[in-house]
């Protein structure tokens, strides 16, 4: 038994395999006959009492289909496994079977706390869906899985899952998952306790295999009726029968005792452990029954007594209370039978509460010698040894926030009385540092409040760790102006001396000046980390800031260029490239969007989506989400793009990031001006006014965005309503700000508006000069989107463009402008109630009409498959169509195709 390699989390290896078969009384070949049969469908279920033979009967299903080439995994649950471990044992036990799973699904899965399962969903169906052969997957005692997120998650894999992959689960109670869609679809086998009952031939074939070949038929028949064929109740009784040499006297005195009720199998198991097993055997018994799993030097360990290889090989032998696990380790596994674990464990409480926390104990310090680490917590908290569990959690803490296991984490602390976190420095720091990064606020500062307590707080290293927490919450808070007074002396004053800490403090502090517009000190500032003696994990994280500098700072091709490098390099990255990769894609989606690269946008959303939800960085979900309303509408779907903007501004006040919902609120104003909705504008606008309110003065910080974008949408609703003075007079305030700022899209966007301004009244001279300022700063910098984003009234510059004298560069970027906003021809895709099909659509749908894969229009178009399926969702839509049979039936009938 080994732990996980890949993350802290500790995963028992015995949990990954099921009994050894050779512990099989009688082969189920009916049953696996039946199983066979059905093999092909999406699950099977076998449901029954504990001690009804479900475990045994899908091990003997494993073997055969291991025999066959099939490629087979296997999982147990345990009571305690929560939804972080469920997830980290299903990518496991993939692993373990020969499957190369990856490990960012599940990292994000942790780090949401679960949120994330979409996604580790995804990257499972992706992986099992290259696999060549048919693959089994088996979860025993599924009873144990309640929570609601891992039932989604199961029912959504079934849904979704390849046509090669089959979940096999043995459970006491059925399933809450969605059975009755799995019936209708013919892709459910159901093996109920009716089914797994013996026959009375299998129960004569039991009796064989346990020696027990002088019982006569009539005896036979009798063993049969008093278990009704329970798999269990045969075992004791047959246990109980070696032991007697008249079975007729015995059978006839049991005669009136029924075995068919789990409460009558306990109450036997009493009767037969007490009248059968030696004093010293049953004292073994109860004492390993503290651990879930054992080998013979834990056994020894616990009881003290030398006999313990003798003891487990005599018991394997009864075949009733231990079940041998089928491991590769060289010195064997074992654990006990859930009816004779529960009557162990009811004698075990007997021992008293010294005896009960001594054995905790040992056995918590062996496993932790083994490196088993989540047994020996486990032990150490049944021990209430608080020591010894702080002790263990240590180790491994500085390690798990570095992991971002932050939810895991706090769920271990959560064990510890405060009282005795509080004495522990390194346990108060990591601490904090996790319930900062998952938004734990109100804990955070009790935390804080903690540390400030502690003996050992006023040590520069400390004190210089608490300042970087506090910077961290500033700018999950977008309060970058207070996260750069505290990062910003850090650079140059007293610079931190471990390189983590050099790293987290170079990366606040570009974030910080980012937003303070000082960008080129802000990229000198991850510059010099480059090199700080950690390898690469931190390179992309310092990378991005390099890229969002260029982002903001209007240089927009400059931008796409580095943060498309720093992505690639953020995906190799094994330790937090989810992460970075998470923050960073959402950066490229926006310079993708601005040079006008619409495909490239559209694939980044439809790949990442859910990586960038999962991650939850402000500045990715504000660029991601904008940019997908934008397209949703250019695609003519103003529904999903207001829904979009809606999920962005409840991310911004469930994130406390009131900068998100200003800039949600402003393209929701934009969405109406379009539409001519002027009471939603005036509504938009109100609540838009009241939030910038709060923030009027801020300067050289996030927070100053929010009144920005109140201005500016006071400025469109001006421009779109002709009311030139008022307009001009806004943006006069927006210039001011771009030049102080160093905003370059924004002072150009403002220049093509002033422009458009003065062509209406009149002023086509300078009219002319603005606009060719405006156009000469949008064509070096790759603001492709600018002109196209203001709309039908940009239309009347293209002339005055068009008559000047440019560059090729200038030129270029005018032609692209101009086809772009020249209406196209009617089409027949014009027909009453249905949307108008946008070109790239009309290709795909004739493509698709040619019986074309997505992959074959992707390479047809030189598209990505994700935006094939991007425009075929968009297609569906305006048809109303539900298949792309439905679609194509649907545009014959309407004439949009031959």
């Amino acid at each position: 038994m080994i732990e996980n390699s890949q993350s802290e989390l500790s995963l028992i290896r015995t949990k990954l395999a099921p009994p050894r078969i050779g512990s099989a009384p009688v082969a189920r070949g009916a049953l696996l006959d039946q199983l066979e049969a059905r093999c092909d469908r999406k699950l099977s279920l076998v449901l029954g009492p504990a001690g009804s033979g479900k475990t045994m009967l899908l091990t003997q299903w494993r073997k055969r289909l291991i025999q066959r080439g099939a490629t087979v995994a296997w999982y147990n649950v345990s009571a305690d496994d929560d939804d972080v471990y469920i997830a980290a044992y299903i990518a496991e036990s993939f692993r373990a079977a020969g499957l190369a799973i990856s490990s960012d699904g599940l990292k994000l899965f942790a780090r949401s706390g679960g949120k994330a399962w979409k996604l580790f969903l995804t990257s499972l169906i992706n992986e099992l869906g290259e696999h060549p052969s048919e693959i089994y997957f088996f979860i025993d005692d599924f009873q144990y899985i309640a929570s609601f997120t891992i039932l989604k998650l199961v029912d959504h894999w079934l849904a979704l899952a390849p046509p090669r992959f089959h979940l096999a689960m043995a459970s006491r109670i059925r399933p809450p998952i969605d059975l009755g869609r799995l019936r209708s679809e013919d892709q459910l086998t159901e093996i109920d306790f009716k089914d797994l009952r013996f026959s009375l031939d299998e129960t004569r074939e039991f009796a064989k295999v346990q020696g027990l070949d002088r019982l006569a038929q009539k005896q036979i028949g009798a063993l049969h009726d008093i278990t009704d064929g329970w798999a269990a109740g045969l075992q004791l009784l047959a246990f109980s029968l070696r032991k007697q040499r008249l079975p007729d006297d015995f059978l006839e005195g049991q005669a009136r005792l029924s075995l068919a009720q789990e409460e009558s199998l306990e109450h036997y198991l009493q009767r037969a452990a007490l009248e059968h097993l030696s004093a010293a055997e049953l004292s073994f018994l109860t004492r390993i029954s503290a651990c879930r799993r054992f080998n013979r030097e834990l056994c020894e360990l616990l009881t003290s007594d030398p006999q313990a290889a003798t003891h487990l090989r005599k018991f394997e032998a009864e075949n009733l209370f231990l079940l041998p696990i089928d491991t590769t380790d060289i010195e064997p596994w074992y654990r006990l039978h859930r009816l004779f674990a529960n009557f162990l464990n009811k004698r075990l409480e007997k021992l008293g509460e010294p005896e009960l926390q001594k054995l905790h104990q040992l056995a918590s310090h062996w496993f932790a010698g083994k490196g088993l680490h989540r047994e020996a917590l486990r032990h150490a908290r049944l021990a209430s040894d608080m020591d010894l569990l702080m002790d263990l959690i240590d180790r491994v803490a500085r390690r798990m926030i570095a992991g971002a296991e932050f939810t895991q984490l706090l769920a271990w602390y959560a064990i510890v009385p405060r009282e005795r976190l509080r004495t522990r420095l390194d346990a108060c720091l990591c601490t904090a540092w996790a319930q900062v990064s998952v938004g734990r606020t109100d804990e955070f500062e009790r935390s804080l409040g903690d540390i400030a307590l502690h003996p050992d707080s006023s040590h520069p290293d400390v004190r210089t760790e608490v300042e970087l927490m506090k910077a961290y919450r500033f700018m999950r808070k977008d309060d970058t102006g207070s996260q750069l007074r505290i990062v910003e002396p850090m650079l140059s004053d007293a610079p931190p001396a471990s390189a983590f800490q050099a790293v987290l403090a170079a990366y606040l502090a570009g974030i910080g000046r980012v937003y303070a517009n000082r960008f080129e000190a802000a990229r000198d500032a991850v510059r010099s980390r480059h090199g700080s003696g950690r390898g690469d994990h931190p390179k992309p994280f310092l990378e991005m800031i390099q890229g969002l500098s260029y982002l903001i700072q209007g240089h927009i091709d400059q931008a796409a260029e580095l943060l498309a490098s720093v992505l690639d390099d953020a995906v190799r990255t094994a330790a937090l490239g989810a992460d970075a990769s998470g923050i960073i894609v959402g950066y490229l989606i926006e310079a993708r969007f601005q040079q006008d690269r619409l495909d490239l946008a559209r694939t980044l959303l439809d790949q990442h989506a859910e990586l960038i939800d999962a991650v939850g960085a402000a500045d990715s979900v504000l660029f991601s989400y904008r940019v997908r309303a934008r397209l949703e509408q250019l695609d003519g779907n103003p529904e999903a793009a207001a829904k979009t903007l809606q999920r962005l501004e409840d991310f911004g006040y469930q994130e406390g990031a009131d900068r998100l919902v200003a800039w949600s609120l402003y393209e929701q104003i934009r969405m109406a001006l379009r539409a001519q909705r002027s009471l939603s504008v005036r509504e938009l606008l109100q609540r838009l006014d009241l939030l910038a309110q709060r923030y009027e003065g801020k300067q050289n910080c996030a927070w100053a965005e929010i009144p920005l974008a109140a201005l500016l949408a006071r400025a469109d609703i001006a421009f779109d309503e002709s009311d030139d003075a008022v307009c001009l007079a806004l943006l006069d305030q927006g210039d001011k700000a771009a030049a102080i700022n160093g905003r370059h899209q924004l002072a150009a966007r403002l220049g093509f508006m002033r422009a458009i301004i003065l062509l209406r009244g009149g002023d086509s001279s300078q009219a002319t000069l603005q606009a060719r300022a405006s156009l000469s700063a949008a064509a070096e910098l790759g603001m492709r989107r600018l002109l196209l984003d203001i709309g039908s009234a940009a239309a009347a510059l293209l002339g005055v463009l068009q008559s000047l004298e440019l560059s090729t560069q200038e030129q270029t970027f005018l032609d692209a402008a101009v086809l772009a906003m020249t209406p196209a021809a009617p089409t027949v895709t014009e027909v009453a109630g249905v949307e108008v099909l946008s070109r790239r659509e009309r290709e795909v749908l004739e493509l698709l009409s040619r019986a074309l894969s997505t992959k074959s229009i992707a390479r047809s178009l030189d598209l990505s498959a994700g935006t094939v399926k991007w425009h075929l969702k968009n297609i569906y839509g305006k048809l109303n169509a539900v298949s792309r049979e439905d679609a194509l039936a649907k545009a014959r009938k309407l004439h949009i195709l031959v």
